[in-house]
């Protein structure tokens, strides 16, 4: 009796161990293309496939592409005249012989001095009552900068993520200009807070959006783990950094709790919370699909990733009609039928003093979600407005990231708050066309670009 209890705990231990190998294995076969993990983590070890069809284009411009060529100028700002000097080979002066044409040519470079220092001579007049009456500037300062410079400062800072001991060498090196960090603080603080009701509004046309994006990445912040999170659309983009990355995080910044259109995001819980309609982002299914594919050997996954990458094509083509909405469904369904068939719920194990429920492979509960959550998925064949993925507030966060990795992080929240105001900003100006460094200055100036 002894030997069979024996046998049973080393059948129960060899069970186990395998089902350990296994699941660290799939830890081992997860990277950028079949996971959410960042492809800064895939390292050398392998060429990492993508999820996109081949096609039959070639590389490089398509034809019929538009290209960027320099182009001419009509005012150029100096003219240098190249005279024809010498003679003929018959032995005539070509000073004197007919001019038949001039050709342009023109060079496009920088000047050598790129500052322009103006003085402004302030008259200062006595009236013969004694009092003296000072000419009105709106020079304060023997000497200061100009907005120009300063929105060159917060352009590089805010936008191209330039430190400030980098900024300092830019600004010797090529403006002739040593500019303090008190400068270079005070300037992003100014435009931080001319800068609040352009916030308010931006917000404001996000929740009034039929469709919006959203998304969290974790950002160290005053020595901790905070979370910055974004609410995209195609045309305003908003950043918040919170210290909680679910529901009260998302209550404080205000949109998710207000809005009523339709919410683009990941299978994150919190968003679930809120009183709008839902859509997952495919992308996301694809990867994990591809992930059971690859590791697991799953037989469902590669069916379903070519049913979503086949309806997806429906859209783009305009041919998402009643009768191919219809396919989709009953293919999706048949599909998930045969999952179950190849992934049984656990049973419940007997004699075993360990309580809980069994855990379900992950095939199951990716099975269970496109059972369960079938018009989330699908949401992008009901709804014209609704995109396949969310791939725009992932777009949106990428900078986002960029910041961190250059920066490492935020020494303080309010560096953080001035970052993420600032990035809306530009982010949304940037989406509708307009010039980031003119819209800049113009937030110095107290008369932002109104959005």
């Amino acid at each position: 009796m002894d030997k069979i209890k024996a046998a049973g705990k080393l059948l129960d231990k060899v069970d186990g161990l395998e089902k350990r190998v296994k699941e660290l294995e799939g830890q081992l076969g997860k990277n950028s293309s079949n996971s959410s993990k960042p492809p800064s983590s895939d390292g050398y070890k392998k060429q990492i496939k993508n999820n996109r069809e081949k096609s039959d284009k070639k590389q490089g411009a398509q034809d019929g592409h538009e290209g960027t060529t320099l182009q001419m100028v009509e005012t150029p700002d100096k003219v240098v005249t190249h005279k024809v000097e010498g003679v003929c080979k018959c032995g005539r002066d070509l000073k004197r012989a007919a001019l038949k044409n001039i050709q342009a040519r023109q060079v496009f470079d920088l000047v050598e001095k790129l500052t322009e220092v103006t003085e402004h001579q302030i008259e200062v007049r006595q009236c013969s009552c004694g009092m003296v009456h000072e000419a009105e500037s709106e020079v304060k300062g023997n000497t200061q900068y100009g907005e120009r410079i300063k929105a060159l400062m917060v352009y590089l800072n805010q936008y191209h993520y330039l430190p400030f001991e980098r900024l300092q060498e830019f600004s010797r090196d090529c403006l002739g200009l040593s500019i303090s960090d008190g400068v270079l603080a005070t300037s992003n603080q100014l435009c931080y807070e001319n800068l609040e009701q352009t916030e308010m509004d931006i917000k404001e046309q996000i929740i009034q959006s039929k469709v919006m994006h959203n998304d969290e990445t974790g950002m160290r912040c005053e020595g901790k783990t905070k979370w910055i999170h974004t609410s995209s659309t195609e045309l305003y983009t908003h950043y918040s950094i919170q210290d909680k990355r679910g529901r009260e995080g998302m209550d404080a910044i205000g949109i998710l709790p207000n809005f009523k259109g339709n919410s683009v995001h990941d299978r994150f819980a919190s968003y679930d919370i809120y009183d709008c309609n839902h859509s997952h982002c495919n992308a996301h299914n694809l990867r994990e699909l591809k992930y059971l594919t690859e590791e697991n050997g799953s037989k469902w996954a590669p069916k379903m990733i070519s049913l979503l990458v086949e309806a997806n094509q429906y859209k783009k083509e305009g041919q998402l009609d009643e009768k191919n909405i219809q396919m989709i469904e009953q293919q999706s369904l048949k599909i998930i039928r045969k999952g179950l068939k190849e992934e049984p719920p656990p049973l419940p194990e007997t004699g075993k003093t360990k309580r809980g429920r069994k855990a379900k492979s992950k095939s199951l509960n990716l099975l269970e979600v496109f059972m369960h959550r079938s018009k989330q998925i699908w949401m992008f064949i009901y709804d014209e407005d609704v995109p396949f993925d969310n791939n725009l507030a992932e777009r949106d966060l990428r900078m986002v990231k960029l910041k961190q990795k250059i920066s490492g992080c935020f020494r303080s929240k309010k560096g953080a708050q001035v970052f993420c105001r600032i990035r809306t900003y530009i982010s949304t100006v940037k989406k509708q066309g307009y010039g980031i460094l003119n819209a800049i200055e113009r937030a110095l100036l107290g008369n932002p670009i109104s959005l």
